[in-house]
């Protein structure tokens, strides 16, 4: 109920910013600061958003030095056209390529909280973990302000980017790249409406070279899976990422398995697999693991890679 009501608040105020920009109602005491791609650009700070753990995050002023601690957060900030103002990115944030000209702050699971600091950043922006959290646990007292963003869907995710959007003061083009993956998921629909239930595959997901870890109910490549028209085996075995026993695997014998690293070959080999119908069929498919596994704006490639895999 909880997300079902962050979702909703969100979607009203994602709504309301798209529509005051477009029609011009911004408040009459607001003058353009900037252009941005011809277009004027409101200054509306100090602004006020709240992130995906219900706090409420103040920025009394543009963000100028930015620093991004999730792969798919940063490249949501170059889509948007806000790379010059990244300053410090993770190790794992190679995409685009301007991303590794960044200052690194170590992994996702293991910042460097000096490194950050020196940064001298007026906006983190990270995703949701325990570990993150205790990490970030430092910038209590500093006055850094860090946004938390931490999509479980599709719809969440075009919610995420428009949030973004807002903060850094590109809604525009926030509005733009939404709308490319509207359509792109609209296509996708379309094309998955038109094959009968019984021809949509049984999917298993390893996202482990070793063990069996796969994604269950609520995880945003849940919905990329059902999405594409596949069946995800895990969905009813509980939410989240958990491993699932070989045992399981061997009872609900996929049709397909999607490996998130390059696997095929090894598990086409494996002797104790051989009993799989996704073995015997030879339907074990390496996928590109950043599409399917980043929440962010190439969310829609990873979708229709899955359905080649699925269907092609």
């Amino acid at each position: 109920m909880m997300r079902k009501n962050r979702l909703i608040a969100l979607s009203t105020a994602v709504l309301l910013v798209v529509t005051l920009f477009a029609a011009g109602c911004l408040p009459g005491n607001v003058a353009p600061k900037e252009t941005q791609n011809g277009e004027a650009v409101n200054e509306r700070y100090p602004l006020t958003v709240t992130d995906d753990l219900g706090r409420e995050v103040t920025l009394s002023a543009k963000p100028e030095r930015i620093v991004s601690l999730m792969p798919s957060l940063t490249e949501i900030l170059f889509a948007l056209d806000e790379g010059g103002r990244v300053v410090g990115v993770t190790d794992w944030c190679y995409y685009p390529e301007e991303a590794q000209e960044r200052a690194k702050v170590g992994g996702i699971f293991n910042l460097n909280a000096e490194s950050i600091l020196a940064l001298e950043p007026d906006l983190i922006v990270t995703g949701n973990s325990d570990a993150l959290a205790e990490t970030l646990s430092f910038l209590e007292g500093t006055g850094i302000a860090y946004l938390v963003i931490d999509p479980q869907n599709l719809d969440e995710i075009e919610l995420s980017i428009a949030k973004i959007a807002e903060v850094v003061g590109s809604p525009a083009k926030g509005e733009a790249i939404v709308a490319e993956l509207q359509a792109g998921r609209a296509a996708m629909t379309e094309k998955v409406a038109a094959i009968a239930e019984a021809d949509r595959p049984s999917v298993f997901v390893m996202i482990d070279t070793e063990s069996l870890f796969t994604v269950g109910e609520g995880e945003f490549l849940a919905d990329l899976i059902s999405s594409a028209g596949g069946r995800n085996i895990a969905a009813g075995l509980g939410s989240g990422y958990f491993e699932m026993s070989e045992e399981k695997l061997f009872e609900l014998d996929p049709e397909v398995i999607i490996a998130t690293f390059p696997m095929r070959e090894r598990l086409l080999a494996r002797e104790s697999w051989q009993g799989l119908q996704a073995v015997k069929n030879g339907r074990i498919y390496d996928v590109n693991g950043d599409l399917v596994s980043r929440p962010g704006p190439r969310v829609v490639l990873g979708m229709e890679e899955l359905y080649g895999a699925f269907f092609e």
